[in-house]
């Protein structure tokens, strides 16, 4: 695969206000038995925080259940947070009006992990690139037109008069995902949500679509939160990783950074557990920990990998939750081995 890196014209801390900022993010899911009794809360989200900057790709990995997708619904607005604050373009999200609420969700493009799921079966490709722009007030017809060819021919899906009378089910997956893609530009967003958008792809059709999403990026200008459990994707398209595990970031890097030198052990352990076409490296599946993810309705006390963890500290990691260790300069680390590195 091509790296699709392209440097940044500002560093991160170069930018003065980022596109999004969260702050101690909580999303929890109370669970009733029989309708009525509380019988506790799913800690879905548990404490995240972080900023992404214009023009930037944070991609944010970790394995089923530890929070991705929730963190993803939560900044797009389709989950109320239990508590915490983000802010978008540092304007308080809290505060949003409904009028507010549109607006925001007109700049935010969402791009589904299941292509076909994610299209109305009932809508020709045309029906469902117009729908965002009438429901944003776009009333002139030819003005709708305009956009919806432009943004076929930037996702590649051309000649546009061969498509716009299409059904999702006469398009294969790669042009099923890249409709999906264009409905996310319709409104000309600043911001792209992609929650693992190539997981359900052929190998060959993931790298044309993260190709489509860095040439969009660049040329936009567009800051993107890519989600994925795949760490062999995120190495050719992202500035900085963040890892989750149990609700939780628990290491924040730049990319090149995380790859020559990953810190946390769950972390080593992500990059253990990634397919290698080299049979000599087999062997590193045994020193990937054993165990199942925390329960999010009761998580252990102090750090939530601690009972998976060969190198826990017994009466540290597993009586106290971990803060942030900066090390390196560069690499922020939730992991008490770093206390005396900070």
């Amino acid at each position: 695969m091509p790296n699709l890196a392209v440097e940044l014209q500002q560093t991160p801390g170069e930018q003065e206000t980022p596109v999004l900022k969260v702050e101690n993010l909580h999303t929890w899911f109370e669970i009733r038995r029989m309708g009525f009794f509380k019988a506790g809360d799913v800690r879905a989200l548990d404490g995240v925080s972080f900023e992404l900057y214009q023009g930037e790709t944070v991609s944010i990995v970790g394995e089923s259940g530890c929070g991705k997708s929730t963190l993803a619904k939560t900044i797009l607005g389709l989950h109320r947070p239990t508590k915490g604050v983000m802010y978008f373009e540092g304007k308080d999200m809290s505060e949003f009006t409904k009028e507010d609420l549109k607006a925001y969700r007109a700049n935010v493009g969402y791009v589904q992990q299941d292509p076909y799921g994610a299209l109305p079966p009932f809508m020709t490709v045309r029906r469902i690139l117009e729908e965002p722009l009438i429901i944003n007030g776009v009333k002139d017809k030819a003005k709708r037109d305009k956009r919806i060819k432009a943004v076929l021919e930037e996702v590649k899906l051309a000649p546009v008069e061969d498509f716009l009378p299409k059904f999702p089910h006469m398009l294969s997956g790669g042009q099923q995902q890249r409709l999906v893609i264009a409905r996310a530009m319709i409104l000309e967003p600043k911001m792209l949500v992609a929650d693992e958008p190539v997981s359900m792809l052929d190998a060959s059709v993931r790298v044309e679509i993260l190709q489509l999403l860095r040439r969009l990026q660049k040329k936009h200008n567009l800051a993107i939160i890519y989600i994925t459990h795949d760490l062999s994707t995120v190495r050719y398209f992202s500035e900085r990783i963040f890892t989750m595990y149990g609700a939780k970031i628990i290491e924040k890097s730049t990319t090149e950074s995380l790859l020559d030198n990953p810190l946390h052990p769950y972390t080593q352990a992500l990059f253990k557990a990634t397919s290698d076409p080299d049979a000599e490296n087999l062997k590193t599946y045994k020193e990937v920990p054993t165990g199942e993810p925390p329960s999010l309705m009761n998580p252990p006390k102090g750090c939530r990998f601690h009972p998976r963890c060969s190198k826990m500290i017994k009466g540290k990691c597993d009586q106290f939750e971990p803060p942030e260790f900066q090390v390196n300069g560069e690499q922020l680390v939730s992991c008490w081995l770093y206390e005396e590195k900070k």
